[in-house]
């Protein structure tokens, strides 16, 4: 007995030790280190900075703080939200545009402009710090970007993604701190019933602590202990909608025909072209070429003419040009000078909004052609200005585009097919004098790509597709050269290839022929009703909005009656058959 009261006694006073030791563990548990680390410190933002919390994640740059403001870096800024911030560096400006309102801030300074009228702000809506260009968040907040700022230090919070995450509540009071242990430095304390996100999954799990943020964007480590089940949550968010840019519908489909002319008594021809083709709704004479690098150009314009179309229910949409004419312009470095600078740009789209005016236009029509990649940003914003000044004015606007390629991505028919109200493709020219080699001017299976790619981009009810009322006669000489022989018109073209063997070639969609005569090998891919039918019919069932015809008055009798049936019905299964088929 005595020997079992020993042993039970010496049982007790393990026991005893183990939960005196455990009484210990509880106690080191309950306090750790009381130790209360400065979130400054813990963050190491430098002055001047405010941190980026997006969603979970630090983001990799630095917002701005200055006299209590955050800016965010405008490529920022154009990844996550908009990406009509335009800066101009040698000018130490941005320019910001939607719809209806051009914004012009130079960097650093309260004063701006909308729509060239002054305004003053409390604080500069843009900071340049470092050769960075940065908008205060308030701005963005008028545009529905919405974020949390926090102090101590300077944090911006932003809900980006639409995901739920994960998430804890906190069951008792409890520290937020700096590393997975007791030892660790305490950065915030929790209250129960508080929400923590849990990030980077929970991280690796050490001696039972989780990785965590707050809601104020604290971020640490906190016991699993103390927190409960975990759920997940919906994020509070808004999303950021792009301004609506409105456009002007047409009723209908759009018929257009180009015209070119180099006169100001110009009205007579307008009489005989319309009277041979009924079906045309819309008419863009070139009438205005740029001269200089001072926002001027040459003008034809008629009010006679606009006056007759308007009896004819037709509108005109007068078209602009970059070409020179007598060596007054250079398409590429002149076009370049004049929309790399706001000064010109602004002068230019001041000319041609007191030119329609002026002649009572009911839209405008772009065609600025050969440009350089550089010109490309500033291109894009000329178009982005002048829509203002359409949609504020109910003009039409138009522009003229290549069949989309990656060389010639920097027209950006993508951003187009937004801010302006129809894109018009001209598609022809897949070969075009000085290609060095001799093919057709619109082979169907290029112009099909073209309309695929292009309605990849812009709104269908956007797109005008170009077709080439004009063949080219090709001649190989026998040193292997290629040359232009001529460039018929689908009249003309009947005449050239009268008496010549032709043969239909399905991809092309066009009737091919070839002969040699005095030395030298000719080729011609003929652009005549069957190949015109086509198009029309692939243009139908790319929904497009209508058609356009360079140019009016070298098409045949009954082409444009051809082109409105077969865009306006489906002639799909006579399209498919050779034109030869009875059938």
């Amino acid at each position: 007995m005595r020997n079992f009261l020993r042993q039970t006694g010496l049982i007790c006073l393990v026991l005893l030790c183990a939960g005196l030791l455990a009484g210990c563990s509880f106690f080191a548990k309950d306090e750790g280190s009381t130790v209360v680390m400065k979130l400054s410190d813990y963050y190491g933002v430098p002055e001047g900075k405010a941190m980026i919390i997006i969603d979970e994640t630090v983001y990799e740059k630095y917002a701005l703080y200055s006299d209590g403001m955050t800016y965010i870096d405008i490529d920022t800024v154009s990844k996550m939200y908009s990406h009509r911030f335009f800066v101009v560096e040698d000018e130490n400006k941005v320019i910001f545009t939607t719809p209806t309102e051009i914004y012009d801030f130079v960097a650093d300074g309260t004063h701006f402009d909308c729509n060239g009228d002054p305004s003053e702000a409390n604080v500069p809506i843009i900071r340049k710090d470092e050769g960075t260009y940065y908008v205060a968040t308030a701005f963005l907040e008028q545009l529905g970007i919405t974020y949390r700022f926090e102090e101590d230090p300077a944090r911006l919070l932003i809900t980006y993604s639409k995901d739920q995450f994960l998430c804890m509540d906190v069951k008792e009071d409890t520290p937020v701190r700096s590393g997975k242990d007791l030892q660790s430095d305490r950065l915030k304390e929790l209250k129960a019933g508080d929400r923590l996100r849990v990030i980077d999954g929970g991280g690796i799990r050490e001696n039972g602590y989780l990785k965590v943020q707050t809601e104020d964007g604290v971020r640490g480590y906190v016991l699993q202990d103390d927190l409960g089940e975990s759920y997940y949550s919906d994020p509070v968010f808004v999303e950021y909608k792009e301004p609506e840019y409105t456009h002007i519908d047409m009723p209908g489909n759009i018929y257009l025909g180009w015209q070119l002319l180099y006169t100001n008594d110009n009205v007579g021809i307008l009489k005989d072209h319309l009277a041979a083709a009924p079906e045309v709704n819309v008419v863009s004479p070139t009438w205005f070429f740029l001269d200089g690098t001072d926002g001027d150009f040459i003008s034809y314009a008629s009010h006679a003419y606009v006056d007759y179309a308007h009896e004819q229910g037709v509108s005109v949409w007068a078209t602009y040009k970059n070409d020179t004419i007598d060596g007054h312009f250079n398409c590429t470095e002149d076009s370049h000078t004049i929309f790399s600078s706001t000064e010109k740009r602004r002068a230019l789209i001041d000319s041609i909004m007191d030119s329609v005016k002026e002649y009572g236009l009911d839209g405008i029509n772009i065609d600025f052609e050969m440009l350089k990649l550089d010109s490309g940003v500033y291109f894009v914003q000329f178009l982005r200005e002048l829509s203002v000044r359409c949609r504020l004015n109910n003009v039409i606007l138009s522009v003229d585009n290549y069949v989309p390629e990656a060389y010639n991505a920097y027209y950006d028919i993508k951003e187009q097919g937004k801010i302006v109200d129809y894109v018009v493709i001209m598609g022809y020219d897949q070969h075009y004098a000085g290609s060095g080699e001799s093919g057709s001017v619109s082979s169907l299976d290029w112009f099909k790509n073209a309309l695929k790619t292009t309605t990849e981009m812009a709104p269908s009810e956007r797109v005008i597709m170009g077709v080439p009322f004009y063949t080219r006669l090709w001649r190989e000489a026998s040193d292997g050269k290629v040359y232009v022989e001529s460039t018929p018109n689908l009249r003309e073209t009947r005449d050239q290839v009268s008496g010549k063997e032709l043969t239909w070639r399905e991809t092309n969609g066009q009737y091919y022929s070839e002969w040699v005569k005095k030395n030298s090998f000719y080729r011609i891919w003929i652009e005549d009703e069957e190949s015109l039918k086509r198009k029309a019919d692939a243009s139908r069932e790319a929904s497009v909005k209508g058609i356009a015809a360079w140019k009016l008055g070298d098409e045949s009798a009954g082409t444009w009656a051809l082109l409105k049936d077969y865009l306006e019905n489906d002639h799909s299964e006579e399209c498919k058959l050779p034109p030869e088929s009875e059938e």
